[in-house]
């Protein structure tokens, strides 16, 4: 197996070849924390082969739950790890794991000399698997589209660190009106109400655990009150795929992506975007993305400042350059066109 296992956090990550996916359960649920992991906790990762054996005597393995649950009805009583310095992160540990059955128990220390030869090979096979999984994985297409996108939108991995933000989401991090990034580029939401912060947090919580493989539920989006007392923002998080091979988890890739919504933005790329395609000025592109948007005459004269026969001046243009004639013809219009970025 290639496996990696953090005792502090109880966490592991494997991916198993000949072993029993049932005992493999029951070792993740119940035996994380056994003589032979604890033991190699203390090694040193240094790529060579190390026998469970000479860490902890089977003896002492034997008379263990773990030996009951796990080893014994695979009549595994020895086993061969090679731990790689690269999967020695966060104070956890992995590496390569081969067990030795009964059967096989008098060819160990041969086995051991050939696994020896072999390790460098192996691990380097390994390490160049985890570091090239973010190439793998989609990561660099889903880059270029988010750039061609208005709205923000950001990737983040497991850890909820942004590894990739286009422009509209990094002005709003310049902002720090309502996200921002920590200096370990951590998403943080910026609302003055806690419940908001709590939603977001358990938001992002929930699709990177969703991204994992778990079982949580994703839901709806998530209102972020903007202290600048612009409108809210609509926080979005989408679970990407699993990692097809399970210790892929470990490297910095992707796990999520985070669509943010901001009204005000949408407002703004409309109005260019009104001027671009049908040629209205910027006065009459403000006043059709209002009208649009649902407001009347009289609420959009009071918003720009001007008065009800300068807003219904302006409408008339525009109905007449953009070849509609009501506010709902108007409306479907603009939620057909995309806003330019």
């Amino acid at each position: 197996m290639a496996a990696y296992v953090n005792l502090r956090r109880g966490e592991s990550m494997m991916e198993i070849g000949r072993l029993s996916p049932v005992f493999a359960k029951v070792f993740e649920d119940r035996h994380l924390a056994n003589p032979w992991t604890k033991a190699m906790e203390r090694v040193v990762p240094n790529r060579r082969v190390v026998m469970m054996s000479s860490l902890v005597p089977f003896s002492s393995v034997s008379r263990t739950s773990f030996h009951d649950d796990v080893l014994a009805p695979g009549a595994i009583v020895d086993g061969m790890s090679v731990m790689l310095p690269s999967l020695a992160i966060d104070g956890g540990f992995g590496g390569l794991h081969f067990s030795i059955q009964r059967r096989r128990e008098k060819w160990a220390a041969e086995s051991a000399q050939r696994l020896d030869a072999l390790a460098p090979h192996l691990c380097r096979a390994l390490e160049a698997s985890i570091k090239l999984a973010p190439l793998m994985d989609g990561t660099r297409q889903l880059e270029r589209i988010l750039n061609l996108m208005p709205s923000a939108a950001l990737l983040i991995d497991g850890r909820q660190r942004v590894r990739f933000a286009n422009a509209a989401a990094e002005q709003l991090f310049v902002r720090r009106d309502g996200l921002s990034l920590d200096r370990d580029r951590r998403l943080q939401a910026g609302s003055p109400f806690p419940v908001e912060v709590a939603a977001f947090s358990q938001a992002l919580s929930d699709a990177l655990d969703v991204a994992s493989g778990g079982d949580s539920r994703i839901g709806e989006p998530v209102r972020i009150t903007r202290l600048s007392g612009n409108g809210s923002l609509l926080v979005v998080p989408v679970p990407l795929p699993p990692p097809a091979f399970e210790l892929w988890k470990l490297a910095d890739s992707a796990r999520a992506l985070v669509l943010i919504l901001d009204p005000n933005a949408r407002h703004k790329n409309t109005v260019r975007a009104l001027q671009s395609a049908f040629g209205l000025t910027a006065a009459e592109a403000r006043v059709a993305s209002l009208i649009a948007s649902g407001l009347n005459g009289p609420q959009t004269a009071k918003v720009l400042g001007v008065t009800p026969a300068t807003v219904k001046t302006h409408l008339a243009r525009s109905f007449e350059k953009t070849g509609t004639n009501s506010q709902v013809g108007l409306a479907r219009l603009l939620s057909a066109m995309p806003p330019l970025d």
